[in-house]
Formats: C-alpha cells, structure tokens, sequence
C-alpha cells in the first residue's frame, strides 16, 4: 500500500509540473492595453492588433512575428503564436495597432518598427501592461 501511495503521489507531482510549466518552452503571457488608467476597449467599427515582433541583432530581421489573441470587449490578449500554443521565451517589442476600415487609427506610432513597448518574455513574466498614455521613451 505505502508503494501505492508513494506512487500515486509521484505521478500527481509530475502531472503538476507538466501543467504548470507546459513543458514545450512556449509562454501564453497575458497583458492589457490601458489608456487614461482605464482598459482600452476599441470602439464600435474598430479592432486592436497586437503583434509580439523578435528583437534580433543589428543588421538581422525578425523573421516570425507571433500575434497575440485579443479579447476585444475587454482590452486584453494573451500571446498565442501560430499555433496558439504560446511564444518562445525572448525579447520582443511589442506592436499595438487600433484597425478601422483597414488602417491604423495610431497612425504607425506603435507598429512593428517603431513601438516603443519593448518586454522580456519568460517564465517570471505574469503580466504586461501596455499604457497608451506613458509609452517608454524610444
């Protein structure tokens, strides 16, 4: 019976940790987009984009970029990736786009060249706040 437990209890740890930490490197971090210290939620006719583009060495390009799926009743996302599965740990600058009729409404400012929002993704990442109205200086 103590094998039993023993066993039992070691198969419930493992299940735990496979959970906990994905086992597959990917993150699934969530943030939010906040201006005038409320959530930013688009307006009728109008989406947000958030796209998380790879921050690689002078001269190189990003070649994936990873989108994240963004609830849009509540101005929050949670990075999913192309297979919905999360994003490689790395740092990323982080693109918010407000769409309405096919163009941004931000006119570029936050787009994937010149956003100023740039993150460390990794396991201690819980949450990022993206605030509209305090961008970190460029």
């Amino acid at each position: 019976m103590y094998r039993f437990m023993t066993l039992c209890l070691v198969l419930v740890m493992t299940m735990g940790a496979i959970g906990c930490g994905r086992g597959d490197g990917k993150m699934r971090t969530r943030g939010r987009v906040v201006k005038g210290g409320e959530d930013f939620i688009p307006e009728e006719g109008e989406f947000l984009a958030i796209t998380f583009v790879p921050i690689v060495e002078p001269g190189q390009f990003a070649m994936d970029y990873h989108f994240a799926e963004v609830d849009q009743d509540a101005g929050t996302f949670t990075a999913a990736g192309k297979d919905l599965k999360g994003i490689p740990e790395g740092k990323y600058r982080v693109a918010v786009e407000l769409m309405k009729k096919k163009k941004d409404q931000f006119g570029g400012k936050y787009d994937a060249e010149k956003s100023p929002f740039v993150f460390d993704i990794d396991s201690d990442t819980d949450e990022i706040v993206i605030d509209l109205d305090k961008p970190p200086p460029a």
